[in-house]
């Protein structure tokens, strides 16, 4: 038993040698004679197979089944929204309770509903005797929702989930990263397509350039350390005290010098000190509380980018953000641009007018057509709103006004280069342009219906005045 490492057990459901250590003195006498009882009479004692179970109150005066913390598993069963299949599925867990003894408690069961009217839900949370839950519901950590899960929402979860447990492999990490650039840029084969933007751009935060994508080394290192911050600043947690009774006995976590004879765990935990200095951490949990988030930004090399919050406009399609993302940072797939990746192309021509080579500069500025979109924009607007050449537009889209006027500015900004950007696709893939009358009308349609939604908002006279002549 003393052989044994302090950290080990002497089997796979015994109490770890450090129990029998400590309290040798007191129990080693019985321990002996049950060991010698058996080896004399191979009877092992009954009471070394009983099993008891704890039941942890989660509140200071427990009085009720579900105040406690019992060992237990937790578990999802999903059916059809229909009377019958609920019947079913109540007749199977009646069948598995007969069979196993094993009863479902209600004061902690509930049944969640999606694209079910009320009256419905009343019915079958009657007929299974169970009360509603309500949404967001977590299941290991993972988000679940009524409405149809995209792919990104699910892995980002799972991600999350054991990223906040285990210092992921590498080769687990650029996986998830593979799948992420092919979700975002499409996939060719067994790669992303052809795309300007790099992944440590990407990974920025918007504020800086990004799209709010994060590298997944980094982001894992940046959540597993809130269990340095807790141990640093010596939280009341049961398994803080004991990491500092078993392994740090009294010393600084920063200066404490890491044995050979340790966990894994533990010695993971410990390198992630080389990745974040000690004020970092403890600038992430300023708050009270450890955001993950402020630590990740803290170790990125950044820079502030003043476009950020008119790309970014909350009045804005989200796809017309995201290609006015690319626009800003001049990324779009331009014959100027793939000519860079040395894609052979019939013509480095604007496939649109066909009289000067394409860049974003023509495309969204010089081009007669889109000269003519504007027109017919600014004219609907009785102001012209930005300039007319590429790099004063991007200043002007850096500027400090973030009223309401701004905003719809924005928002209007951005469906037109997707309209534009819109019609340069038709050009190449479909042989056909749409005229610039047809395209403002489609930019004005959009802007009306994203404008209803805040045409009840308390505006000033003159917000009110553009509203009114944007919306008629």
């Amino acid at each position: 038993m003393f052989n044994i490492s302090s950290i080990k057990s002497p089997g796979p459901d015994g109490y770890g040698s450090t129990f029998f250590k400590v309290l040798w003195q007191d129990i080693g006498d019985e321990v002996c004679r049950a060991i010698g009882q058996f080896f004399e009479t191979c009877i092992i004692p009954e009471e070394l197979l009983n099993t008891t179970l704890s039941l942890v109150p989660k509140v200071d005066n427990p009085n009720r089944a579900v105040d406690y913390r019992p060992i237990a598993y937790d578990l999802l069963l999903f059916c059809k929204g229909s009377l019958s299949t609920v019947k079913v599925l109540k007749n199977v867990i009646g069948e598995f309770s007969s069979v196993t003894g094993l009863q479902i408690n209600e004061s902690k069961s509930q049944v969640y509903f999606g694209g079910v009217s009320a009256a419905e839900k009343l019915q079958k949370s009657t007929e299974l005797n169970l009360s509603e839950g309500s949404f967001p519901l977590k299941y290991l950590g993972v988000p679940m929702r009524p409405t149809k899960w995209k792919h990104e929402d699910f892995l980002f979860g799972l991600r999350n989930y054991w990223m906040s447990i285990f210092v992921l492999p590498q080769s687990i990490i650029k996986e998830v990263e593979r799948l992420c650039h092919g979700f975002l840029w499409g996939v060719n084969g067994n790669r992303s397509k052809i795309h300007m933007a790099s992944w440590a751009k990407v990974c920025l935060p918007k504020a800086y350039g990004g799209l709010g994508f994060r590298n997944g080394q980094v982001w894992n290192h940046a959540i597993l350390a809130k269990y340095m911050w807790e141990i640093s600043e010596k939280h009341d947690l049961l398994w803080v005290k004991w990491i500092n009774t078993i392994y740090l006995k009294g010393s600084n976590f920063w200066s404490y010098r890491l044995p050979l004879d340790t966990s894994w765990y533990w010695r993971k935990l410990c390198k992630l000190r080389g990745k974040f200095s000690y004020e970092d951490i403890k600038a992430a949990g300023l708050s009270g509380k450890f955001q993950s988030s402020i630590l990740y930004n803290s170790a990125l090399s950044q820079q502030q980018v003043g476009y950020y919050q008119a790309v970014w406009c909350r009045l804005s399609l989200p796809k017309h953000r995201f290609l006015l993302w690319q626009v800003v940072n001049a990324q779009l797939l331009t014959c100027d641009n793939m000519l860079r990746f040395r894609v052979p192309l019939e013509s480095l021509l604007c496939p649109v007018c066909g009289s000067f080579v394409e860049s974003h500069s023509h495309l969204f500025f010089d081009c007669t057509l889109s000269k003519q979109v504007l027109d017919h924009i600014f004219n609907w607007m009785a102001f012209r709103a930005w300039p007319y050449e590429f790099d004063s537009w991007r200043t002007w889209l850096s500027s400090r006004n973030h009223g309401f006027l701004f905003h719809i500015n924005n928002m209007i900004l951005a469906a037109v280069v997707y309209s534009i950007w819109r019609n340069r696709n038709g050009c190449i893939f479909d042989n056909f342009s749409r005229t610039a009358t047809s395209i403002a009308s489609e930019v004005k349609s959009i802007i009306q219906h994203r404008l209803y939604i805040v045409s009840k908002k308390k505006l000033s006279s003159q917000e009110q005045r553009v509203l009114t002549k944007i919306t008629m």
